[in-house]
């Protein structure tokens, strides 16, 4: 019986040193057992003929965010009859120390509304992204999640009034 008890106490020290790895309290890529949400905000400012798209996240410094800028000129003008090319912008922008940005220029780009549309997480991610939220989101929750064709992404939209 006493060659018995040497193997229980390192069966329970095992179980108690597997309990504290990375899935339990303190690793830093653990992945969480419920749903993850994040927070997005997006603003805009303009000088001199840019437009600065900005945002704020809680999103870990590596993922990226895409967006798509809409000039209600695009959906109202033929192309061909577009005062600039680029009424519509589509692109990534990476976070970095809980912000994200991109600017575009809008010379030429007439008085009218202006739609930004940011969505989190478009493949592809980094690895790190990709194990806490999930490939395609399924990680994901929250009020700000939508979900489209199997993807569930983190999706917030800023509208404003372009003034030349």
């Amino acid at each position: 019986m006493l060659t018995r008890q040497p193997f229980l106490v390192l069966a329970a020290l095992f179980m108690a040193v597997a309990a504290c790895g990375p899935s339990g309290g303190e690793g830093g890529d653990a992945v969480a057992d419920g749903p993850e949400t994040v927070q997005l905000e997006v603003t805009h400012r303009s000088e001199w003929r840019q437009l600065w798209i900005e945002g704020a996240t809680d999103l870990p410094d590596g993922a990226y965010v895409n967006y798509r800028i809409i000039h209600a000129a695009a959906e109202t003008i033929p192309v061909e009859e577009w005062p600039a090319r680029n009424l519509m912008e589509t692109g990534r922008a990476a976070v970095q120390d809980n912000q994200f940005w991109t600017r575009i220029n809008t010379f030429r780009w007439p008085r009218g509304e202006v739609r930004v549309i940011v969505q989190f997480p478009l493949p592809p991610q980094p690895e790190a992204v990709v194990a806490r939220y999930g490939e395609f989101g399924e990680r994901l929750g929250g009020d700000n999640v939508a979900e489209r064709a199997g993807t569930r992404a983190v999706e917030v939209e800023h509208v404003f009034e372009h003034r030349p």
